[in-house]
């Protein structure tokens, strides 16, 4: 005879899905309000219909979004789970619920931010197909790169800020939702720039940048000319305080690869995402195993 847990536990529609976290009134909150991530949520019931007929988008929808937006869901049909589900005002299965992390003043000191707190949600009401999912849940992540429309800029940026900067020297105009969720990693430990080929432009030989810089500056002025017309990108880190610099030498940005290299360029771990504790935690719960996970550290 299979054990009565067996079956419950066999309801779940994702358990086996490395992407996306079946969640629990014990680990909802952690997962979902304790992060800049933007998540999606599928609230469902294994009898529904509607439900199974979405199992197969949202496992795609996952597997695009992996590591750019969260992605888990909740089985409302288990008793531990009925209060989670109407406490989010689920009124009938198949729910896609969109939680969005409140922004962070990053030109506060660190004890006057926003605290990470409840994220406000919103129920997505448009086609249940993956493309549209995706862009929905993507336009939906909090943006903390800006634009550089000048690298004669930089010289003030480096004087009025004591963190390193990141900037992506980068062959599309289009801000990619990769690069924004190396940045929500990174947040508060780099200035996250970005500035198209086509975009960059000579400095001047006679400003601040290369007599407070001149290492930065004589890199700089040598890029600029062949990035200009590249179809690749360059991703390179600014350490202005040693007057230093670190190019991203991959061939694509991969989060694991870039985690790395921003790693052994300034010798700090992320916030989140690959090399992070947050990353194990989320891991674990993919995993169905976070009892041994010291949630307090994170």
């Amino acid at each position: 005879m299979v054990p009565f847990s067996s079956l419950i536990c066999a309801q779940n529609f994702y358990d086996e899905d490395p992407h996306i976290m079946e969640l629990t009134p014990k680990n909802f909150d952690k997962v979902i309000h304790r992060t800049n991530y933007t998540s999606v949520v599928k609230f469902y019931a294994p009898w529904c219909g509607y439900c199974q007929q979405l199992k197969p988008v949202v496992k795609k929808v996952a597997k695009n979004l992996n590591g750019i937006v969260q992605v888990a869901s909740v089985n409302c049909d288990l008793p531990k789970n009925k209060q989670l589900c109407a406490q989010n005002k689920v009124q009938g299965f198949p729910t896609l619920m969109m939680f969005r992390p409140p922004r962070v003043d990053m030109s506060k000191p660190y004890s006057q931010r926003v605290k990470l707190g409840t994220h406000a949600s919103e129920v997505y009401k448009g086609e249940r197909k993956m493309a549209p999912i995706v862009d929905f849940a993507a336009s939906r992540i909090k943006n903390y790169v800006k634009r550089l429309l000048s690298l004669n800029k930089l010289e003030e940026i480096f004087k009025n800020s004591s963190r390193p900067s990141m900037i992506l020297f980068s062959k599309k105009d289009k801000l990619s939702p990769v690069y924004k969720s190396i940045a929500l990693d990174w947040l508060g430990i780099f200035n996250c720039f970005i500035i198209p080929n086509g975009k960059l432009n000579s400095m001047s030989p006679d400003g601040n940048l290369a007599k407070s810089y001149p290492n930065i500056y004589d890199f700089l002025q040598n890029i600029v000319t062949n990035q200009k017309n590249s179809d690749k990108s360059l991703l390179v880190i600014f350490d202005p305080h040693n007057d230093q610099y670190h190019v991203f030498k991959g061939n694509s940005l991969g989060k694991p690869q870039v985690s790395k290299f921003l790693t052994e360029s300034i010798g700090l771990n992320p916030q989140e995402g690959p090399g992070s504790k947050r990353q194990q935690f989320i891991d674990a719960v993919a995993r169905g195993n976070n009892k041994n996970i010291n949630h307090d550290e994170l």
